[in-house]
């Protein structure tokens, strides 16, 4: 008894003990060190990446760096967490000053404290960018070398060298200038008949200069028609092409309608650094929509101003080109009359002509048997008297009833 008494006094005693025990609180210290004044330099650079070392102490650290929705004690501001152990990668690309807040947080007593505090410092960044990262002429991209030189090459057949460049910079506070004129990326004009020196000036005043030079390379005598097709407007078709006869075969879908209400947008390509023109008006905007019976010729130019034309040759496909029934073996093949406007079908005896579905191939466009929509391949129709297919040109609501065709079928032996 008195045992049992004594282990009941020293549980209450440890239940007693561990209630008033408080978990330890690690102290919040936001003390840091930046890479760049550890480095000895005193401002950091525009571009480039430093980093910001946690010298005190925290259960975490967050760091708000001074840019738009990341200042520390502003409504709405973000921060990013990260670990003690961890250095964390700040870069500006706006020269400035930033208001840059490391905040410490710990928390004790099972979470019922929390303590945070933060260090701010001041980061004067500045800019000394002063390269270009791209540099075009004439469509062609300049070879930044090593030695701030710039090569581009144009064909051996332009005597024009008159050349408006587009730039790209590091730095988009930086400067350009020729001979003391602003540039300005895609609009000012220079003459490269010569070297031009381009001088780049960084938003501190750092200054470099490129020398730009240009070679000449052989003209390409490439003229090869490599694709015609249709886009919206059309349904999708493609010109064969014959390279020996100089001829584009185009198949036109029954549904497709090509006058000057309803044109239809080309798909064209050619050779490289080759010109395409459709009945001699240069082909520039892919966007344009043509009415198709207006197009007689197409002709590419290539690079060194050789020429060669292609003839289009357009033939408009009948709405039914086959003409069978889904799902009967074999499978009997329509007899298609375009004069007569009529497809003759032969079934084996047994064949419920009550219920077959049409299966067809020719036109993608809207087709109906009286008022109803007919899905290729899906549709049931009854068969014991003739069916008239109305086959439809156009697409959507602009879709107008075109040929009729009266699908006979035939039981035989």
């Amino acid at each position: 008894m008195k045992i049992m008494y004594k282990s009941i006094v020293i549980l209450i005693t440890l239940i007693i003990a561990s209630s008033c025990v408080k978990e330890e609180m690690i102290v919040a210290d936001p003390s840091f060190v930046l890479s760049f004044q550890r480095d000895g330099k005193t401002d950091a650079l525009a571009g480039t990446p430093f980093y910001v070392i946690p010298s005190g102490s925290g259960e975490f650290f967050t760091l708000f760096d001074g840019t738009q929705g990341h200042v520390w004690g502003e409504e709405g501001a973000k921060g990013i967490d990260f670990n003690k152990a961890d250095s964390l990668g700040v870069r500006y690309y706006i020269a400035g000053k930033y208001k840059l807040t490391l905040v410490a947080s710990s928390s004790g007593n099972f979470g019922k404290n929390l303590s945070r505090i933060f260090k701010t410092v001041e980061i004067n960044v500045i800019d000394k960018r002063n390269s270009f990262t791209l540099f075009n002429i004439n469509g062609t991209d300049g070879v930044i070398l090593p030695n701030d030189s710039i090569l581009f090459s144009v064909p051996d057949i332009v005597i024009d060298f008159n050349f408006t460049a587009f730039f790209g910079l590091e730095s988009d506070s930086s400067k350009v200038y020729v001979n003391n004129i602003e540039q300005t990326s895609g609009v000012t004009m220079n003459d490269f008949a010569q070297p031009v020196v381009y001088t780049v000036k960084s938003p501190q005043g750092d200054v470099k200069n490129y020398t730009v030079k240009f070679t000449t390379f052989p003209a390409s005598g490439e003229k090869v028609l490599t694709k015609f097709a249709l886009g919206s407007g059309g349904n999708g078709e493609i010109g064969v092409i014959d390279e020996i006869n100089k001829i584009v075969n185009l198949t036109i879908n029954y549904a497709t309608v090509s006058t000057s209400a309803n044109k239809v947008k080309l798909i064209l390509t050619s050779s490289n650094s080759s010109t395409i023109y459709l009945n001699d008006v240069e082909f520039d905007n892919p966007d344009a929509k043509y009415t198709l019976t207006t197009l007689k010729k197409i002709k590419i130019v290539a690079q060194n101003k050789t020429e060669v034309e292609y003839a289009i040759n357009m033939v408009l496909e009948n709405p039914v080109t086959k003409f069978t029934f889904a799902g009967l073996i074999p499978a009997p093949e329509g007899i298609i009359d375009v004069v007569a406007k009529t497809i003759t079908v032969n079934v084996l005896k047994g064949t419920d002509i009550a219920k077959l579905v049409a299966k067809w191939t020719g036109t993608i466009g809207k087709v109906t048997v009286g008022n109803t929509d007919q899905v290729n391949g899906v549709t049931l129709n009854n068969f014991t008297a003739p069916v008239a297919y109305t086959f439809y040109k156009g697409t959507g609501n602009t879709a107008k009833a075109g040929d009729i065709y009266n699908v006979i079928v035939n039981v035989i032996q």
